[in-house]
């Protein structure tokens, strides 16, 4: 099983071009499988808990030998181990897409995984920052380039909208300050241009200023760290969270929080919901609709807040 798993991630890396995120996790959402299956690293409480008919040689799962009933099994141990809806529901998506491709190339005769249903999937409402939060978060000193660099950095987020790759590796050539605008690169490669507010523009002047002062050569990119390299996003990631912890958020600050604060404040004034799903990047409107519910529940927590006799059932 384990050369077939190897092969199956380099088919979906280079032939159908999944991201190097995806392909990880279903690399390690198969080798789980696998474990699963040789009973490597199972808990004692589940020793001998499952009848299997796949078959082990050499200690590895025999690939031909796996049925459905031992991939079912494995589910009910993930449910079993507490694991989100969610995150067997991509289990799920790993091994249909593995079992698949080894039926295609006629590596099995039969494909177990066929008939495999996918959980009704969990019902989570987007984090977001509420105005007062977000000023928090963006009003520290600037003692700096790097605290500038930051402030551009959260300021671009919470004006764009952008996921934090398309900011990552967003480019000098791509930024155009006169006209508030930033061309990206979104998923599947697909280019589209998101606009900068005031606030934003002036923070990336200022940092723009502070690089040609230090005489700091870019290499086309826009924020660097501090060896003078285009910033990766685990550093860009770290940024937010840590400016988060600082502004004294009550919840984990993360870049796509941002995001949902963006489209959940064009919602909230009245933006139509096409407008924002092509500002976003999103390639389906479903995707785009989890902020009306975002929305309804601002409201209904403002309502709580403000109204005299919500106020009343809280005593």
């Amino acid at each position: 099983m384990y050369p077939e798993i190897d092969a199956f991630s380099d088919y979906i890396r280079i032939e159908k071009n999944y991201s190097l995120k995806t392909v990880e996790e279903y690399h390690r959402d198969l080798w789980q499988l696998s474990d699963f299956l040789t009973g490597t690293g199972m808990p004692e409480s589940f020793t001998g808990y499952y009848e299997l008919d796949c078959i082990i040689l050499n200690g590895e799962p025999d690939i031909k030998t796996i049925t459905i009933s031992d991939l079912r099994d494995f589910f009910d141990y993930c449910y079993q181990r507490g694991l989100k809806k969610s995150t067997i529901e991509r289990k799920i998506a790993s091994i249909k897409s593995f079992f698949l491709y080894l039926y295609r190339l006629n590596i099995i005769e039969a494909n177990p995984a066929r008939r495999l249903t996918f959980p009704r999937r969990e019902t989570r409402l987007p984090k977001f920052l509420y105005l007062k939060e977000y000023e928090s978060l963006v009003n520290f000193p600037v003692a700096d380039i790097f605290d500038a660099r930051d402030k551009a950095i959260i300021s671009l987020f919470f004006s764009t909208g952008c996921r934090i790759s398309e900011l990552q590796s967003a480019s000098m050539t791509d930024l155009d300050i006169k006209s508030a605008r930033l061309k990206v690169t979104g998923k599947g490669s697909s280019e589209r241009i998101v606009f900068l507010t005031e606030e934003a523009c002036s923070c990336m002047i200022h940092y723009i200023k502070l690089l040609e002062e230090q005489k700091l050569k870019t290499n086309d990119a826009i924020f660097l760290n501090r060896s003078g390299d285009r910033i990766s996003i685990r550093g860009m990631y770290a940024i937010i969270i840590r400016r988060g912890r600082d502004a004294g958020l009550s919840h984990k600050l993360t870049p796509h929080t941002l995001r949902h604060s963006f489209a959940t404040e064009l919602l909230n004034r009245g933006a139509d919901i096409r407008a924002v799903q092509e500002m976003l990047g999103h390639s389906s409107l479903s995707t785009t609709q989890i902020y009306t519910h975002t929305t309804k529940s601002r409201l209904k927590k403002i309502y709580n807040e403000c109204h005299p006799h919500a106020q009343e059932k809280k005593h």
